[in-house]
């Protein structure tokens, strides 16, 4: 069954709905969250977006990367695929184009933790079109694959559309995996992008595998880092990624750069609410 808002086409998807219950529950918290939404548009009114690109361009340069250079390749690339210009597109992907610009950088192999609608995956096979790319993601039938972005309702056909996107290049090899058991594996990397679930322990355990089979020289880049521990959950939002790298950059393990995920107001009108892209890099 859909449902659709009074006077609205738009379907309104279950975390929709899940929100309009949870209000209807709390009538007493409805006041805070208009004076927040108030706020929010008062601070969204004044956001100098400017001013934030300005500093994203110094953060790529003080990594020796061109943020310039690196939009001015991937745009090419969305362009011919127009699939790639999507919803979940941000900062992360200008990061790996102006990464595969290096001369200096070798990238033979990728390893992606998090393989969603495969979009990603079909980015990096072109970004690095020498490079081999391994994807995992969760088995189908486990249910924190199912019951993530509300992929239970049409499981069959976000499956298809994965699988089709991907089978796009001869350079990506696919499989279910947990990434837990990565623990086991032997492999190297020379990058490894770490957008798997986000809480404890899971998080945690993918940042220190990928560091076990991180190559030399190479980059692990690890998406949707909070700073706010007000916000936690097993998977979409929670610190463990940023306490974590904390905690090996203070242990002089590995280096860290932050990087901003999105550049718009409303990602980062809200000091609290801005997500970064985490870039690392192992100290020998």
């Amino acid at each position: 069954m859909r449902f659709t808002a009074p006077g609205n086409r738009t379907p309104l998807n279950s975390m929709m709905i899940n929100a309009i219950l949870h209000n209807l529950k709390t009538p007493h918290k409805i006041p805070f969250k208009i004076l927040s939404k108030i706020i929010f548009l008062y601070k969204k009114s004044r956001y100098k977006k400017d001013i934030f690109e300005s500093e994203q361009n110094k953060k790529f340069e003080n990594v020796n990367l061109s943020r310039f250079e690196g939009k001015k390749k991937l745009n090419q690339i969305k362009e011919k695929y127009a699939f790639l210009n999507r919803e979940m597109s941000s900062e992360h992907e200008v990061l790996f184009s102006s990464i595969s610009l290096k001369p200096e950088t070798k990238i033979n192999n990728i390893l992606e933790i998090g393989t969603f609608d495969g979009a990603n995956a079909f980015l990096l096979s072109k970004l690095f079109q020498n490079s081999k790319i391994e994807t995992i993601d969760l088995k189908h039938s486990e249910n924190d694959f199912k019951n993530t972005y509300s992929r239970n309702s049409n499981l069959e056909t976000f499956i298809n559309n994965r699988d089709r996107v991907l089978l796009k290049s001869n350079n990506i090899k696919y499989s279910e995996k947990n990434s837990v058991k990565l623990i086991f594996s032997d492999n190297k990397y020379d990058l490894i992008w770490i957008d798997g679930a986000h809480g404890y322990p899971v998080c945690c355990i993918d940042i220190i595998n990928s560091i076990k089979l991180l190559n030399k020289n190479g980059y692990i880049m690890v998406d949707d880092i909070i700073l706010d521990d007000n916000q936690n959950d097993k998977m979409y939002k929670s610190i463990a990624g940023f306490e974590t790298l904390k905690e090996l950059q203070k242990n002089n393990v590995i280096d860290l750069k932050l990087f901003y995920k999105r550049l718009d107001a409303n990602s980062n009108c809200e000091k609290k609410k801005i997500k970064y892209v985490a870039l690392v890099k192992l100290i020998s």
